[in-house]
């Protein structure tokens, strides 16, 4: 039977009655700490979730679509999303190519700095409707980066956030997905949160995400950056990849490039330095790492 996407169900169904529906079937629940409780609805009798050769079979299925560019949908993913904003190059339909190649660039600088290590987490920040991450968490798992633990950090997370339904769905899904792959998932409303729980809890993230979120790079200097300082892992990596000017400046016009960012926790000085920085193209599979006097464009919201 053909998977259908909630979202294009006829609008008089109601789609916050559904996702609310959706997020129910997953028994979602955040506890005091944002450790997610979720489990597959589609579970085995026993409790023990879909038989092996099913897990299988379906995470198969994901890698293959991942490496070849593509998203395989199914009933446990279909209320996964990412931005689709007209006029967004961070978006597939301006740049089809961007974030493949940014989350191939993450993948590698990541399995760089946890060689060596047993346990390693996460966190990403404006992490939205969590496709991005679930195809990220898919290719470290393959590539063997021991992932336990991930930190999603949006503000949508809170009860009274419009369009808190559509994310605790996707929440949802993808807590239950990764909870037979033996990873923690945990959801925070804000960074401060996020923060005092990571700090409580000794359990500093060796990788910071933030991808496609123009609010947060207008805020990095006076709040992102500090918190980054006092959280990540020393010699830990930020990684980001936003949407920037065109070239008339001020306006996003003509914008279609897409660019990316990794800056390193350095344990001397415990300060953020820039590790890479680059421009993705649309149809370039990979990005150009900029050189070292080349300035990127101010970044643009949606």
């Amino acid at each position: 039977m053909a998977v259908q996407d909630p979202r294009k169900l006829p609008g008089s169904i109601g789609l916050e009655s559904l996702f609310r529906g959706r997020a129910k079937e997953y028994s979602l629940d955040i506890a005091g700490d944002g450790y997610v409780i979720a489990c597959d609805p589609d579970a085995s009798e026993d409790g023990n979730g879909p038989d092996i050769d099913a897990r299988i079979l379906r995470g198969w299925r994901h890698l293959k679509a991942l490496s070849a560019g593509s998203w395989h949908a199914c009933r446990s993913t279909d209320c996964l999303g990412e931005c689709t904003a007209s006029g967004c190059s961070c978006s597939r339909s301006i740049n089809p190519t961007a974030r493949d190649g940014f989350r191939r660039h993450v993948v590698q600088r990541f399995a760089e700095v946890a060689a060596g290590k047993d346990e390693v987490s996460y966190a990403s920040l404006g992490c939205g409707l969590l496709r991005f991450d679930f195809e990220l968490l898919e290719a470290l798992l393959a590539a063997q980066v021991p992932v336990t633990a991930v930190h999603l950090v949006d503000p949508q997370y809170d009860g009274d956030a419009k369009g808190n339904d559509q994310h605790r769905a996707a929440l949802g899904q993808f807590a239950a997905w990764f909870v037979e792959r033996n990873v923690d998932i945990y959801a925070h409303t804000s960074m401060e949160k996020f923060a005092f729980h990571v700090r409580q809890a000794q359990a500093l993230p060796l990788v910071v995400l933030q991808v496609d979120c123009s609010e947060l790079t207008w805020i990095f200097d006076s709040q992102v950056q500090p918190m980054l300082e006092e959280v990540l892992f020393y010699g830990g990596l930020f990684c980001a990849l936003t949407a920037r000017e065109g070239a008339a400046q001020g306006t996003s016009s003509g914008a279609t490039d897409a660019w990316g960012e990794v800056w390193r926790l350095v344990p001397e000085s415990g300060r953020l330095r820039t590790v890479s920085r680059l421009r993705f193209r649309p149809g370039e599979p990979e990005g150009r790492l900029l050189d070292e006097d080349e300035r990127m464009p101010p970044a643009v919201g949606h």
